[in-house]
């Protein structure tokens, strides 16, 4: 069975992880089929939007507890731990990387690694209920996966250590409050949102798009200057696109641009 699900919808690329029966916890063979699904997006002009969810009762359980127990007195563990935490990173650094808007969706649990997962997408979408957990203190481990990062930008170093520290519950409607989501909807409906949120963004500049992530993503390590300096090559660059002439033609006839994404 496949750990990684993937279907092109109208330019929206939905990637489910796929391993219900243990509420997707990562393992090597599910990062392993992630890294290769999200290279095939990474440029693609076909996946517009990237949707990241997972099938089953939870988004993502964070590490195989499982895999953990059979493991630990194995003399290969920490080479086995260390090779794991490398796919992860590598999965991260992609999902943040993606020239597409990207966008989590996110329902039943995210803990751990899973929160970190949810985290590296741009938009954050979650069911009322959902529980996310920085569960790594509850069995004696650091963070991984960018938490540390993530939640730091998110909410300060002080929430950031709170969250880490206590390994406490943190629902869809704290989460929300706190800005770690975009969006809190009826769990029933969460699917319905998606596909709307999605295909709204599958439907705008995709040039645009990415220019501007990329600018938001820098403003994090650049003084004022510095992206002032950026921002007038990114424009230069929109300029040049399809979707600006669109755009342009659009106002002249007064109707709605049909962008192309190109």
């Amino acid at each position: 069975m496949p750990k990684i699900l993937f279907e092109n919808q109208g330019g929206v690329g939905y990637i489910t992880m796929n391993r219900p029966d243990a509420m997707n916890a990562l393992n090597e063979a599910l990062l392993g089929e992630l890294l290769e699904v999200l290279r095939h997006c990474e440029g693609n002009q076909d996946v517009r939007v990237v949707v990241l969810k997972g099938n089953g009762r939870a988004f993502c359980a964070g590490g195989d507890v499982r895999w953990m127990l059979a493991s630990q007195t194995d003399p290969a563990w920490p080479a086995g731990i260390h090779a794991l935490g490398g796919q992860l990173n590598q999965v991260i650094m992609l999902l943040r990387n993606l020239t597409q808007p990207t966008l989590a969706s996110v329902h039943g649990f995210a803990i751990g690694a899973g929160f970190s997962l949810a985290l590296a997408c741009d938009l954050r979408l979650a069911a009322a209920g959902t529980k996310f957990i920085q569960a790594y203190a509850n069995v004696g481990l650091s963070p991984d996966g960018g938490s540390t990062y993530f939640l730091t930008k998110l909410v300060g170093s002080a929430k950031a250590l709170e969250l880490i520290y206590s390994g406490r519950t943190v629902e869809a409607k704290e989460a929300l409050a706190l800005g770690l989501l975009n969006e809190v909807t009826a769990a029933e409906d969460l699917a319905e949102k998606t596909a709307q949120l999605a295909g709204r963004m599958a439907k705008g500049p995709a040039v645009a798009y990415s220019q501007a992530k990329k600018l938001v993503y820098e403003a994090h390590q650049r003084d004022l200057a510095e992206l002032l300096a950026l921002e007038q090559e990114a424009i230069v660059t929109t300029t040049l696109s399809r979707d600006f002439r669109e755009g342009l033609a659009a106002i002249a006839a007064k109707r709605k641009p049909v962008f192309e994404g190109r």
